[in-house]
């Protein structure tokens, strides 16, 4: 009799086991649905933009105009001149490098020479009267500089190669010494370039690229394809 009610008692016994394994399983899940921030949250997209802002105007036009590209007809030995505007949307004053990029027509290569003269304007108006006696500037030809990729300058009046494109910077000190130009929150800067090529250049179509490069090393690289 005592062993029937020793098995009598023993069977709820063995029944309360899965019933406390399954209260922990539940739990357990309890805890892993906590969740480790307190509030929902916010989000900025920001829409990031250069800096300054460039376009070319014909002639002496300083007017922002938005105009990204013109086209000029000239012929070897005759000038032709533009305007190159920067504006700077920043909040803060942006130091750059301004650079030209002349770029020979398809098939051909610059060998030195190819530009005869570069007069120059920064807008005030105040410059001397050029020999051309149309645009008030200075000549600024022998303080134009060809940008080598590691970043030195080479007088362009004395350059002689061979390369499709030229980086080209007005060093007006002429120390050979790339120096940055600041541009002031929300100023505008335009520069006026009148230029004479060669009689002798070879006909067809060649771009010229204003541009503010933030390294000179760097950005001439980029343009030679190296």
């Amino acid at each position: 009799m005592n062993k029937i009610k020793e098995k009598l008692f023993s069977l709820p016994k063995a029944k309360l086991i899965p019933i406390l394994v399954a209260g922990v399983l539940v739990a357990g899940v309890a805890i892993a649905g906590l969740v480790n921030y307190l509030s929902d949250y916010v989000s900025t997209t920001a829409n990031v933009t250069s800096p300054i802002e460039m376009s070319v105007n014909e002639g002496r036009d300083g007017t922002p105009s938005g105009t990204k590209s013109i086209n000029i007809d000239t012929t070897g030995g005759s000038y032709f001149t533009f305007t190159t505007v920067a504006k700077n949307n920043a909040n803060n004053e942006i130091k750059g490098y301004p650079v030209i990029v002349a770029v020979a027509p398809a098939g051909q290569n610059f060998t030195g020479g190819e530009i005869e003269e570069v007069l120059f304007d920064d807008g005030t108006g105040d410059g001397p009267v050029n020999e051309k006696n149309i645009v008030s500037g200075w000549n600024i030809t022998e303080y134009l500089y060809v940008v080598y990729p590691d970043g030195n300058l080479h007088k362009l009046s004395e350059w002689t190669g061979n390369s499709q494109k030229l980086v080209l910077f007005f060093d007006n000190n002429g120390d050979g010494m790339a120096q940055l130009y600041p541009i002031a929150a929300g100023e505008v800067k335009w520069n006026v370039l009148t230029i004479t090529p060669n009689p002798a250049i070879a006909p067809g179509t060649y771009g010229i690229y204003a541009q503010y490069a933030s390294d000179l090393a760097a950005y001439a690289t980029y343009q030679y394809g190296l």
